[in-house]
């Protein structure tokens, strides 16, 4: 990891690890030696996207927002075996939190908090991108969203692919990752502001969901679904566990919509309409699936110590008239005070049936609002 015109026996730059390598370039870590910091580079093929923005540097040195990756410097790889290819290796901090797809891949539960606090950064990037810049990102997916410790917040990585918007309003279909792709792009051949906005729908869905089964996923499906203006999967992939609040859901539902009139006309607009909403954040505690424990305050604002909290456990049952069921319990505790069942929430369900699972949570955060 040498770059050109460096004193070779004293590198500004040294490899710690490969961390990922892919169609769209290989990821190296690596440290600054001088600053003492981390780093990543990331070397990629200019020749694959023949109008990204990786052609205009400047244009990349000049983004200026606070959770759009900041590129340090561009260089053209020295590598002998990538000057027919058009290589240039970018340098960008390296984030603690990693990717929103490190983090899924580690089986993390994203909580409703960590998704929509990453859906206000995201959305205020995008609008800078497209409003203050004039570009499209086109490759907006869980490895192109880098966190911070703790996985809070969200920064928009990887802008090699994105493209200058025209006075139609419009890009080219290049690039893009097909799983979160726009269907329409691949009907119409053009993207606009909303096909990023379906391409974050997407994600911030699947981070809630947890990860898609890439390995079981046919790329040929993909492309017949996109050839009939159909999203990458069937519309079950895109349904949510039966904690999110339905303003969440009715908003993630809009941002990935399949057709783009039914989205937001930008990510301007949909960051207002998720600032509006009003939502009981509920965490995951325990298990996966169907059978765990979740727990919510409320209101969302103010201190901690002054909120009122709520919580769902679900079980099993394995003896009596309710045995193979699922035993739904509901408690509130307020603050400073110690866990009480609500009796008339708690309730048994079949197993498996999440709308009825959905019901109990959609009635305690009515009784918490009101």
């Amino acid at each position: 990891m040498v770059l050109v015109g460096e004193h070779l026996s004293r590198p500004t730059y040294t490899c710690l690890q490969t961390i990922g390598e892919g169609r769209s370039g290989v990821c190296r870590r690596g440290r600054h030696e001088i600053f003492g910091t981390d780093i990543v580079q990331k070397t990629i093929s200019l020749l694959g996207v023949p109008d990204g923005i990786a052609h205009e540097p400047r244009l990349l040195e000049s983004a200026d927002h606070p959770h759009i990756i900041k590129v340090r410097e561009a260089q053209w790889d020295p590598d002998p075996t990538l000057v027919g290819v058009k290589a240039v290796t970018f340098v960008c901090p390296y984030y603690e939190g990693g990717s929103v797809l490190n983090a899924l891949q580690d089986g993390h539960a994203f909580s409703i908090a960590q998704v929509i606090e990453a859906a206000r950064n995201l959305l205020d990037a995008l609008a800078y991108l497209h409003q203050k810049k004039g570009y499209l990102h086109r490759d907006i997916k869980p490895g192109n969203i880098l966190l911070d410790p703790g996985y809070t917040g969200g920064c928009l990585a990887d802008l090699g692919s994105a493209a200058q918007i025209g006075s139609d309003g419009c890009t080219d279909n290049n690039g893009g990752t097909p799983l979160y792709l726009d269907p329409a792009a691949q009907v119409t051949g053009y993207m606009s502001v909303r096909s990023d906005l379906f391409s974050l729908g997407a994600t911030l869905t699947e981070m809630l969901r947890g990860r898609y089964l890439y390995e079981e996923i046919e790329r040929d499906s993909i492309s017949e679904r996109h050839s009939q203006g159909k999203r990458a999967l069937p519309d079950s992939a895109y349904d949510l566990p039966p904690e999110i609040p339905d303003p969440l859901r009715r908003f993630l539902r809009s941002l990935c919509h399949p057709s783009p009139e039914k989205r937001p006309d930008s990510a301007e607009t949909a960051l207002r309409k998720l600032n509006q909403l009003q939502v009981l954040p509920w965490e995951r505690l325990s298990n996966n699936g169907f059978i765990g424990c979740w727990i919510g305050t409320w209101p969302t604002s103010g201190p901690l110590a002054k909120r009122k909290e709520y919580r769902v456990d679900t079980e099993t049952e394995v003896r009596g008239k309710q045995s193979g069921r699922v035993k739904v319990t509901v408690r509130q505790r307020k603050p400073g005070g110690e866990w009480r069942a609500i009796r008339n929430r708690c309730d048994h369900v079949d197993a498996g049936d999440a709308k009825a699972l959905a019901r109990v949570f959609r009635t305690v955060e009515r009784s918490a609002q009101r």
